[in-house]
């Protein structure tokens, strides 16, 4: 038998609403675990504040754009349950060329024989047709 003790300083939350948030932190921390992992950022080696505040300011781009790309680019499917670490290592490495006129995307190539070159052209498809490009 195991037992806890948990204390909350807001007054006008009941006790279900204090378990809830306290769920709700726990799915943070494991969230948090899975972008370290993903990002391969483990530990911060910054000695100096700047440099930690601007790490901790991109991480969580980064931690956004993943959560983001992999909603918008695979909703469902087999790849839908990429997480941050999949996505960043098999899907978003993928081998391949972007084209540009005048600062915009015209064309990506990716590597046909690449065993995602496929879905993830669909999936690009999709991306940009969600922000209104063709």
């Amino acid at each position: 038998m195991k037992y806890a003790t948990l204390v909350c300083s807001v007054p006008d939350w009941s006790m279900d609403e204090v378990l809830a948030y306290y769920d709700d932190r726990g799915a943070c921390e494991t969230e948090i675990q899975a972008d370290k992992h993903g990002l391969q950022l483990e530990r911060r080696r910054k000695k100096r504040l700047a440099a930690q505040e601007a790490l901790i300011l991109l991480t969580d781009v980064a931690h956004n754009l993943l959560a983001w790309t992999g909603h918008w680019m695979f909703p469902t499917g087999p790849y839908a349950h990429f997480g941050p670490l999949r996505l960043t290592q098999d899907i978003l490495t993928l081998p391949g060329r972007l084209y540009f006129e005048h600062d915009r995307l015209v064309e990506v190539q990716l590597n046909k024989r690449h065993p995602y070159a496929e879905p993830v052209a669909e999936a690009l498809h999709r991306l940009l047709k969600h922000f209104g490009n063709p």
